[in-house]
């Protein structure tokens, strides 16, 4: 399958318990507690997942969870510590982040901070319909390559779950089940669909919505790069 892609363009997988790559952001390394002797009403078999809008959280990443730890005193279950099982994957801001406790509160709320983890790497940007997900809720951007099984076939994580793909020059919102796609640009912002992807070639179709620039790539094998597009050097988005 040629020189098959270097694995820093599929995220960091030091981080997570239970979960591999990162979707280009971080996930939730701690939580601490504000109001320990005031929250209430919470039982000791709590379950929490964290989870945040999609400003905070990049598409496909997915929700941290954890336990509580619960101290019966006063007449009422009180959170003294928050304990994550799995960081999750993809938030870049601990701002607009929600706690979910399972059971809920019957009581006063507890407040928290969060902080995030630093230092993962960029992951290849895509878009990917996992053919294990029930009905048709369509393709979701975002996600972690976990592994290159073949020349145009890879076993990727989204907020759909985890499955096997195969990379199809292919829009998006036409993609079917067990099917992914990564997009490029060349350097004057002409759009391609990548069909084919090694360490050193991207085997590109010219694709375009919107406006039409002029390409500068016939379909083919070209070089392709993260950063800037030069010449006939696509570029290839990551999520940071």
């Amino acid at each position: 399958m040629g020189r098959p892609l270097k694995k820093r363009f599929f995220g960091d997988k030091k981080y997570g318990t239970g979960l591999l790559g990162s979707v280009g952001g971080e996930g939730i390394s701690s939580i601490a507690v504000l109001n320990t002797a005031t929250n209430s009403g919470y039982s000791t078999t709590t379950v929490v997942t964290w989870s945040a809008s999609t400003s905070t959280q990049i598409t496909g990443g997915v929700a941290a969870t954890g336990t509580a730890t619960v101290l019966y005193t006063g007449g009422t279950g009180r959170i003294q510590s928050l304990n994550i099982t799995n960081s999750g994957t993809g938030f870049i801001s601990t701002s607009g982040i929600v706690i979910t406790y399972s059971p809920t509160s019957a009581g006063t709320a507890a407040t928290f901070n969060a902080s995030l983890t630093t230092g993962r790497k960029n992951a290849i940007t895509f878009a990917s319909y996992l053919s294990t997900v029930t009905g048709t809720p369509g393709a979701v951007l975002g996600g972690d390559i976990i592994k290159q099984t073949g020349s145009r076939s890879y076993l990727v994580q989204n907020s759909q779950g985890r499955g096997d793909v195969k990379l199809v020059a292919t829009a998006t919102n036409s993609l079917a089940k067990g099917q992914m796609n990564i997009t490029a640009t060349d350097y004057n912002n002409a759009i391609y669909l990548v069909k084919k992807l090694s360490s050193r070639k991207a085997y590109v179709v010219q694709y375009q919505t919107g406006t039409v620039n002029s390409y500068l790539v016939s379909t083919g094998p070209t070089k392709w790069t993260t950063g800037t597009a030069t010449g006939t050097t696509v570029s290839i988005s990551v999520t940071i």
